[in-house]
């Protein structure tokens, strides 16, 4: 993919393949891309991406699980990424070039194999993060270098830096604890109604439950419709309903309230600012909540910088087992956060062949996307190079270089 060393993803002269230098009026398509689209057919294998494959196939695989206590307090090295929010469950590859980083990462191989991984502001680093767990590593001597794959596990608060040095921060967390609440109804259920109780899944079963709900509900302050809007099972069900465009398209989504939580702030198009307050949550209510307001309404993403049309939510389609958002990373070491969607409007080429190196797809070869008004860097097209691969196109775009319009 692109080589470009910016952690805040501005646009380089190492971007393009082979580190070639290029003039944008000179070497950008006038070929835009409104009215393109692409069928969302697939015949690609979603659990490659998921492997990271462009890492090298020689990394060593690390047995064993490092679980700390929910509530328990641990000094841990902190790894603080520009826009970068990690989540429980999430995948986060890593090239590290650096000679500072690489001594951190291997001081934690030696150490549990946990780093707390936190997100760099505007101006500060944000007091919640998640723990990583490295469970695949490389260490390349020669170069001092090092490629990993880690994996959120369990999230944090910084309560104080023990030590800031550069590039090395050290810093006393606690362990936030993932608070799990039953039934709204559990404490005062009438015995006498158990018989006709069922499992709920689909949204018939719940409609047949609502009149047992009602019942209970009379011995409570509140109505059973009050109570419903904190049912954990009942918000699950209505976001997968909201997702139904994504699951329709090969996407595995989870079930579990707390699991499906993490799993739609990992992949819907936000912000730093509202990730971090989704990952402030201790309870997966709270989240699913938030949530559901942001599938309500098909949202239209835009430019971030000149606010010109790109696409729509709708528009979204997983090329990964893990979702339609993707974390990857590039030789020179930037993570990029993408979405895959399979229509995009108001881009530009870039007049450079497509390339396979460093794919994050294998199979497809990538092509530079610029913002066709401002020439902001937004992502890559990526076009099959195999005749029986499908879909034949779709687009990569970074997070950062999308926002959703506002009403």
């Amino acid at each position: 993919m692109d080589f470009s060393t910016d952690d805040d993803e501005t646009h380089s002269d190492s971007e393009y393949p082979n580190y070639r230098q290029y003039n944008v009026e000179e070497d950008y398509s006038e070929e835009t891309t409104d009215e393109t689209s692409v069928s969302t057919e697939s015949t690609f294998d979603l659990t490659l991406p998921a492997t990271h494959s462009y890492l090298g196939s020689n990394l060593a695989e690390l047995i064993g699980r490092t679980l700390l206590e929910d509530a328990v307090y641990a000094n841990v090295p902190l790894l603080v990424k520009q826009s970068v929010v990690l989540f429980p469950g999430q995948t986060l590859p890593m090239t590290v070039n650096d000679a500072q980083t690489v001594d951190i990462i291997k001081a934690c191989l030696e150490d549990g194999r946990i780093l707390g991984v936190v997100c760099l502001g505007y101006d500060k680093m944000v007091p919640v993060g998640t723990i990583a767990e490295i469970y695949e590593y490389l260490y390349n001597d020669s170069e001092h270098s090092c490629c990993l794959k880690a994996i959120g596990r369990q999230r944090f608060k910084i309560l104080r830096v023990l030590r800031q040095d550069t590039n090395k921060i050290l810093a006393n967390v606690r362990i936030l604890p993932e608070i799990t609440l039953g039934p709204p109804f559990f404490d005062e259920r009438l015995a006498s109604l158990n018989h006709l109780r069922i499992n709920p899944k689909t949204e018939e079963d719940f409609k047949k439950q609502e009149r047992v709900e009602n019942l209970d509900a009379v011995v409570t302050p509140w109505p059973a419709w009050v109570y419903r809007q904190y049912d954990p099972l009942r918000l699950s069900l209505k976001i997968r309903q909201c997702l139904q465009f994504i699951q329709n398209k090969g996407s595995n989504i989870p079930e579990d309230p707390a699991h499906l939580s993490f799993w739609v702030a990992q992949n819907l198009l936000l912000d730093d600012n509202e990730r971090v307050a989704l990952l402030s949550y201790n309870c997966a209510i709270s989240r699913l909540q938030r949530e559901i307001k942001y599938l309500v309404d098909d949202k239209i993403f835009i430019c971030s910088i000149c606010d010109s049309y790109i696409g729509r939510q709708s528009n979204m389609f997983p090329m990964s087992k893990e979702g339609p958002q993707g974390t990857y990373c590039n030789p020179a070491g930037t993570i990029h956060e993408i979405v895959t969607l399979y229509h995009a409007r108001g881009l530009t080429l870039s007049r450079s062949p497509p390339s396979v190196e460093y794919t994050w797809f294998p199979g497809y070869a990538w092509t530079v996307a610029m913002c066709k008004h401002c020439g902001a860097y937004m992502g890559w097209k990526f076009t099959a190079v195999e005749s029986n691969l499908r879909p034949k196109a779709f687009w990569g775009l970074t997070r950062k270089s999308l926002k959703n319009k506002e009403k």
